[in-house]
């Protein structure tokens, strides 16, 4: 029989709380705290190390302007972004938690700055040729071009006398596994002999050139190339409607106890003359009573997960002077939004607590801190605060961040005018430069036709 004694925590409770704190803290309460602590300092080495890794990497902002008759779809755009995944770089313990370095990535930006859109791409200097590569491999006569930085013009601290700002983080409404909308499933031959492609970028380019000379609306998906452990997740819910055991992943525990079991089994099959047990076989009629919507969310998901994927953070910023604000611009973007969004695969949602809203006493209390928040979030690009990240594949951001086709006629989309020329092989070398160190602005194109004017007089 066994018998526990209790009387240490009976006379300890004689004592006042500080005693009985100190007690407990000397028999053992200081493994916690120490656990903790340590934790703790792992964590902030970590970031004090980064910060440092952080101040050595230089971005560069191109604005990227395709030709008006362009008939490239999604599909190029996914290309570009496999080859944009080769970035990804495994980093050993002396690079992560000494030099801090970390995983790098891009932002894809789609602005209207007054209903003048432009498409851009923020990545570190040292991946400059690789970017304009890919892109030029695709749309051979896009015009590529470094410019000013956008976000830098407008007040980072709220409340702001003479600007106001609304905006969100998106999230996905079901785990990553699940995959949104993508554009095979927006092509269709109903209308006419021929597939036709309905881009559902046309109606955000359409809303995003509707605003005022005042108003600006953002749209940035920071994409961060990962390695594969996301599919884990989506192999699990595979098996599951299948009926399938999940597979485990094994570790050195796990083989550790696999040894014994298999030593047993062997002496039994060899000593005894056993025949192992035959693997068990696919259970078929489990895929044959799968209902059409469980078979379409099986073969998404493994369409999903045969892609490369992407740790990806996408935020919405609106901003305009006090006078021109239209707190409805929100709503706009939300509902182009909707048409990627499916009830039995994936959708996207707002995270709630980056939002500043003013609806209730409470809400306004955080809403400008909010406000800033999103500002800085943005115009820093940072992957880490605000809302979780999620994974999309190539094919997802495809859909999300593509060139509209010539069918797509949103006036003031910024285009090329003409097919990008090289220059004369007699051109003298200081005017080629001259021409290579034009700095325009995202929304300008003025420059673009003086550097085409001096092309065409040389």
């Amino acid at each position: 029989m066994i018998t526990i004694d209790l009387s240490f925590f009976s006379e300890l409770a004689t004592h006042s709380p500080f005693y009985i704190m100190g007690a407990l803290f000397i028999y053992g309460g200081w493994i916690p705290v120490l656990v903790i602590g340590l934790w703790a300092a792992k964590i902030l080495w970590l970031r004090w190390r980064q910060r440092f890794y952080a101040a050595t990497v230089k971005y560069v902002l191109l604005a990227i302007d395709i030709p008006k008759e362009n008939e490239e779809g999604p599909k190029a755009v996914e290309h570009i972004f496999s080859q944009l995944a080769g970035i990804s770089s495994g980093l050993d313990f002396r690079d992560k938690w000494w030099y801090g370095k970390f995983q790098l990535g891009f932002s894809l930006e789609i602005i209207s700055d007054g209903g003048y859109v432009q498409f851009l791409i923020r990545t570190p200097e040292k991946f400059r040729d690789l970017v304009e590569a890919a892109f030029y491999a695709q749309y051979p006569d896009a015009e590529i071009l470094e410019v000013e930085d956008y976000a830098a013009k407008i007040p980072l601290e709220y409340p702001n006398e003479t600007h106001n700002l609304f905006g969100t983080e998106f999230i996905l409404a079901k785990p990553s596994a699940y995959p949104l909308r993508t554009y095979p499933q927006f092509e269709h031959s109903f209308s006419r002999p021929g597939t036709q492609f309905k881009d559902p970028l046309s109606a955000l380019l359409e809303l995003m050139s509707r605003i005022q000379k005042d108003e600006q609306l953002w749209l940035q998906i920071v994409v961060i190339p990962t390695g594969s452990d996301w599919k884990e997740q989506g192999e699990a819910i595979v098996a599951k409607l299948l009926g399938r055991k999940p597979a485990v992943k094994e570790t050195v525990w796990s083989k550790a106890g696999e040894m014994p079991v298999k030593f047993i089994e062997g002496v039994a099959y060899h000593g005894f003359g056993l025949e192992p047990a035959p693997p068990p076989k696919e259970d078929a009629a489990k895929i044959a009573q799968l209902s059409p919507g469980e078979r379409l969310v099986v073969e998404a998901v493994q369409n999903k997960l045969s892609k490369i994927g992407f740790l990806t953070k996408f935020r919405f910023v609106y901003v305009a002077k006090k006078e021109a604000f239209n707190a409805e611009r929100a709503a706009f973007i939300k509902a182009a939004l909707q048409q990627y969004g499916s009830l039995s695969l994936n959708s996207f949602k707002g995270y709630g607590p980056v939002v500043p809203q003013t609806d209730y006493f409470w809400q306004r209390w955080f809403a400008e801190a909010k406000k800033t928040s999103l500002a800085k979030n943005y115009s820093f690009r940072d992957p880490c605060k605000g809302a979780p990240l999620n994974i999309l594949n190539t094919e997802e951001l495809a859909t999300l961040y593509h060139f509209p086709v010539v069918a797509v006629k949103a006036p003031l989309l910024k285009k090329t005018e003409a097919k990008r020329a090289e220059p004369p092989f007699k051109l003298p070398v200081h005017i080629q430069q001259s021409a290579n160190s034009n700095q325009p602005t995202a929304v300008s194109g003025e420059l673009k036709a003086e550097s085409r004017e001096l092309e065409a007089e040389s």
